[in-house]
């Protein structure tokens, strides 16, 4: 599972990721939460769980959401009678 954190600093709020080099800063909390759904979808469409977790000013945990690998399973097309 790829683990995701939005933690907050001096002016903002960071976003980091083990599978990601370097943060990402941003000024708003929403805008570090959206782009950390995004950042789990993207890691879910290529078959691997996400968790983010969300810590407030405080440094408790406020939240934890878990994103499920998404798994596709290729449907078999129908059979095409040549003419």
């Amino acid at each position: 599972m790829t683990a995701i954190e939005i933690l907050p600093i001096d002016g903002g709020w960071m976003l980091r990721s083990d599978a990601v080099a370097g943060a990402l800063v941003f000024r708003s909390g929403a805008s570090a939460e959206s782009a950390a759904i995004r950042l789990a979808q993207g890691f879910a469409g290529a078959g691997t769980d996400a968790s983010i977790s969300i810590y407030i000013r405080d440094g408790s945990l406020a939240q934890r959401l878990t994103v499920p690998a998404l798994g596709f399973t290729r449907l078999r097309e129908p059979a095409r009678e040549l003419a």
